[in-house]
Parts: C-alpha cells; structure tokens; sequence
C-alpha cells in the first residue's frame, strides 16, 4: 500500500518516470474457421466465421444436452423437457410410442397399451412407497423410543410431591 501512495505522490510531484515502450505491435495470427486454440491463460477458443468465442465445457444445448432416443432431437424446455424427464423421449416420440403400443394386440387378454399403462402405475407406487421408507425411517432416526429423559422428570417430581404430602 505504501510504495503506490508513493508513487502517486511523486506523480504529482512530477519526480515520477515513465516507462515507456514505443514500437510493441502484438502479433496477428490468421485463424482460419473451425480452428481450435488455447491462450495462455489455459482458456480454449474457437475461431467462427468473423469472430471468436470461447469453447465451453458444457454440451451446447440445454443445461444437460439430453436428446431424444428415438430422433435425437435436443431436449431444451417445455413439455419436450417433462416428457424426457419421465419416459425418456420428446413429446411427439412419446405420443408416436403410446399410439403404437394401443394399435398392437397381443392375443385375446388384452393388449399392450393396458399392460404398459399397469407397468407405469407399479414404478409410480414403488417409487411411492421408498419414498414413504425414507420418511419413516428419518422419523424413527429423530425419535428414540426409549428416550427416558421425560418420564424421570415426571417420575422425580411426583416423587417430591409425595414427599411433601407424607410430610418427608
């Protein structure tokens, strides 16, 4: 802190000397598009047709990049992003498997729509049901049955209280 008080005051002053430097051209470099560099601060950039932009680490599109597994379409928002979340595929693929699957007997039973629909009603009850463990489980973490602490004070109080009433 104190040598740059310094030098502003001797700046003032007009004791302070320049350093100066006078023919410095930085060097051009011609990338050509697509071409792939590092700085040397370690960053990676990536030169466009008349300009540059840095290479990110991250998938381009969407925070995950998920694609669908049916048209590898690029999930980003929406109900696309829901419907992959759940079954795995964008919305219209989904809405393509769903119709397939009602167009398609499977003997005199039934057919698979109906046998895929019980199929999600089971995942979605047993993920129910692991959740409603957990719950219980953190519950009996938190509360000790034999957690005697209470009862001994209750117990002690009305212990004093006897006491008194038999004139102990």
């Amino acid at each position: 802190m104190g040598k740059n008080i310094r030098k502003v005051q001797q700046m003032l002053k007009g004791e302070y000397n320049y350093k100066t430097q006078i023919g410095y051209t930085p060097d051009k470099v011609d990338r050509k598009i697509g071409e792939i560099w590092e700085d040397s601060e370690g960053i990676r950039w990536e030169q466009k047709k008349g300009y540059k932009i840095k290479v990110s680490k991250l998938p381009g599109v969407g925070i995950f990049g998920n694609q669908c597994s049916n048209c590898d379409k690029r999930i980003t928002r929406g109900v696309h992003r829901d419907t992959y979340n759940r079954m795995g595929r964008c919305y219209h693929c989904q809405i393509n498997f769903e119709v397939d699957l009602k167009s398609k007997k499977i003997g005199h039973n039934g057919n698979k729509w109906d046998f895929w629909v019980k199929l999600q009603q089971l995942k979605r009850w047993e993920s129910i049901d692991r959740e409603a463990e957990e719950i219980v489980n953190e519950m009996a973490d938190e509360i000790n049955p034999f957690d005697l602490s209470v009862a001994n004070a209750l117990a002690n109080e009305n212990r004093k209280d006897f006491k008194r009433d038999a004139g102990g």
